[in-house]
């Protein structure tokens, strides 16, 4: 497939899903009841796990005739303008995200674009060459002060021991828990037109729901954070932490403005 034009710098503006599966084994009763049981990993699991991700289920369908696109402009952030040419994470490409049509660096390098990480080359003069450096310019002021340096949120290597895999999994929760609870199911809702419904659970695994939890957190910044100026943004977080007091929700584990990048 082609690849997704990077998104333009917000440098004026702001910089600018369902938590990683634990290892289970899944039970069936006499009664046919199924129940999850965690189970501390094997080599042998994480091997599977490393080959189910070449090949896991997708549940698709055809979309209602109701189910048009959602429209954008009711949300916080303004909508894409069609000048500045194609939508960098528009509806198709988080369907690619969620269809393994985009590598995972590639969803690795939008996340960190929306959270205001910019790329740079860096030459080494001894040996002329140049490395790519994302470095923190515009970044959220939360998510900067926990991770100055882009954090890999989908797990590139595909290597589940916990010593490699346990800052990925720590990233990509950190990155859920930052959707506010009303954008939660977002990505479903949303590409169910294009006749997406999610993820079985029959080889679901660990890549492919990193990638729906990142694919519903740019749909999210999409609409409620791109564009809009940081000092705004945090206007609106105090408005939605006094409510969240109001309703005794400050103490919630996901989707307050407690666990937000802003």
């Amino acid at each position: 497939p082609p690849r997704v034009r990077p998104m333009p710098c917000l440098a004026a503006v702001a910089p600018r899903a369902l938590p990683a599966l634990p290892t289970c084994t899944l039970r069936k009763s006499k009664s046919g009841a199924v129940s999850r049981t965690r189970v501390p990993p094997s080599r042998t699991c994480v091997r599977a796990e490393a080959e189910a991700d070449k090949v896991g289920t997708v549940v698709g369908g055809v979309a209602g005739a109701d189910e048009g696109p959602i429209d954008e402009s009711t949300f916080g952030a303004p909508p894409w303008d069609p000048a500045d040419g194609e939508d960098p994470i528009s509806d198709e490409v988080l369907l690619k995200i969620v269809l393994s049509q985009i590598d995972d660096q590639e969803v690795n390098d939008l996340v960190w674009t929306a959270l205001g990480y910019t790329k740079e080359i860096e030459l080494d003069m001894e040996t002329l060459t140049g490395a790519e450096v994302w470095k923190p310019t515009n970044v959220f002021p939360k998510w900067a002060a926990a991770y100055p340096e882009a954090p890999d949120v989908i797990g590139v290597t595909r290597k589940y021991w916990p010593e490699i895999d346990g800052p990925v999994k720590a990233a990509c929760a950190a990155l859920t828990r930052s959707v506010a609870d009303e954008h939660k199911q977002g990505l479903k809702r949303t590409l169910r037109r294009l006749g997406w419904k999610g993820y079985r659970m029959d080889g679901l695994t660990p890549n492919m729901t990193r990638r729906a939890q990142a694919a519903n957190w740019l749909l999210y910044y999409r609409r409620e954070l791109r564009g809009v100026p940081i000092e705004e943004l945090k206007r609106r977080r105090e408005e939605r932490r006094k409510r969240e007091e109001a309703e005794a929700r400050t103490d919630a584990p996901t989707g307050t403005t407690k666990q937000g990048v802003v």
